[in-house]
């Protein structure tokens, strides 16, 4: 868990359509949490998965997928958070996964 005193050097979120989701990158971590698709603001595991990707979602909207062994939380964002998010996660967490379908 990071330094809460420590800032993240990037901090992005979206409250969409009525879900909430938020990506934090720190120097050595990243934190996310989201309530798409879950029945409440749910901590996403980034630690615990096997990779990430981020793909379209609506016109107005991506998906940052943290993909774990059972589970895939989808994070949504803004269409234009999308490059500065793939940059930030992909220093943090290395290269994204190939795209879903």
């Amino acid at each position: 868990m990071p330094d809460p005193s420590v800032s993240p050097t990037l901090d992005v979120q979206l409250t969409w359509r009525g879900t909430f989701g938020r990506i934090r990158v720190y120097a050595d971590t990243v934190r996310a949490e989201t309530s798409f698709e879950r029945d409440g603001l749910t901590q996403v595991p980034v630690e615990q998965s096997s990779g990430w990707r981020i793909e379209p979602c609506d016109f107005d909207a991506v998906c940052v997928e943290f993909v774990c062994a059972d589970d895939t939380f989808r994070v949504l964002l803004d269409t234009s958070d999308e490059r500065v998010v793939r940059l930030g996660l992909g220093r943090a967490l290395g290269a994204p996964l190939p795209a879903a379908s």
